[in-house]
Parts: structure tokens; C-alpha cells; sequence
């Protein structure tokens, strides 16, 4: 059952690091447009800085996913790393509760925004404001998902020693 819901996991994270990389790069020229509407035409794009902002806030609570699932967070975990490997196991769990816990208040904090976000666009490209609204509980749910997976695939080695991305950090 793990093995079908890690398969799955991986397929999303692939799609979500996809949109990432995607958002990113619309983020990239919205602002360069924006900038060179201001210094050649002497005029403000109000739309290409509408997408770049809305682009950057649906970027963020994606990728927070994405650094979630490659454990590249900042943490604090000299403390717990030094406990044996039941208190590792506790500290971990508690740790994701927490963590679990401001992410479900912060998708269900998020509910009344999207309902009001029904009825309001944004101000230059009149988009409704929901789909911008509606980053919060999908980023959310995307991090407990992560945040989940991460515990049972920590479970034997809570908190390992950090390794390096690539063989020119090894060296």
C-alpha cells in the first residue's frame, strides 16, 4: 500500500516541480517586461506585475512543497539528532504534528477567502480572485502530504546526517 502512495507522491512531485519551474519562468518575464515597459515606454505594465505577483505567491507555497519532500528546509535539529532512536521517532512525529497542525488551520483559515474570492477579480486582468485565494489550502495539502510521506520515510533514520546534493559539494 506504502509503495502505490511513494508512486504516486513521486508523479506529483514531478508535475508540482514542473509548475514550479513554469511559474518561475513566467514570474522571470512578467518582470522583465515590466521593467523594460517602465524604461523604454516610460509606462507601468499593471498587468505583467498582477502576474508576476500572483505567479511568485502560487511559486512559494508550491515549492515549499517541493524543499519539504528534498528535506532542504532550515532546521534546527542538532538537539533531536543527539537523542536515541526512540526519542528521535518522537521528536520527529511531534515535530510533523506540529508542523501538520498550522498547515490544516492555515487551509481551513483559508475557506472563507475562497468563497469571498468568488465574488471579487483583481484589479487589472479581472481574473477571479479565488484561483489566486485558492493556493493556500492547495499548498498546504501538498505540504502534509510531504510532510506525511517524509515521517514514514524518516522513520528509521529520523534525523540523518545532511549530505550533499552533488559530487562538487562532496569534494
Amino acid at each position: 500500500m506504502f509503495a502505490i502512495i511513494e508512486r504516486i507522491c513521486l508523479v506529483l512531485r514531478a508535475i508540482v516541480s514542473a509548475v514550479v519551474v513554469a511559474l518561475f519562468s513566467v514570474m522571470l518575464v512578467a518582470v522583465l517586461v515590466q521593467v523594460a515597459g517602465r524604461y523604454f515606454l516610460n509606462f507601468s505594465i499593471s498587468q505583467a506585475a498582477e502576474i508576476a505577483t500572483f505567479c511568485q505567491i502560487w511559486l512559494v507555497l508550491l515549492g515549499a512543497g517541493v524543499t519539504l519532500a528534498r528535506g532542504q528546509h532550515v532546521a534546527i535539529d542538532l538537539l533531536p539528532s543527539k537523542l536515541p532512536l526512540a526519542g528521535a521517532r518522537v521528536a520527529l512525529v511531534l515535530i510533523a504534528l506540529v508542523s501538520g497542525a498550522f498547515l490544516a488551520v492555515l487551509a481551513y483559515g483559508s475557506l472563507p477567502l475562497l468563497k469571498l474570492g468568488q465574488f471579487q477579480t483583481s484589479p487589472s486582468m479581472r481574473v477571479p480572485m479565488m484561483y489566486m485565494y485558492a493556493c493556500l489550502p492547495v499548498g498546504a495539502a501538498y505540504m502534509i502530504l510531504e510532510l506525511v510521506l517524509s515521517v514514514v520515510q524518516r522513520w528509521d533514520d529520523p534525523f540523518p546526517p545532511p549530505k550533499p546534493e552533488t559530487e562538487e559539494e562532496a569534494v
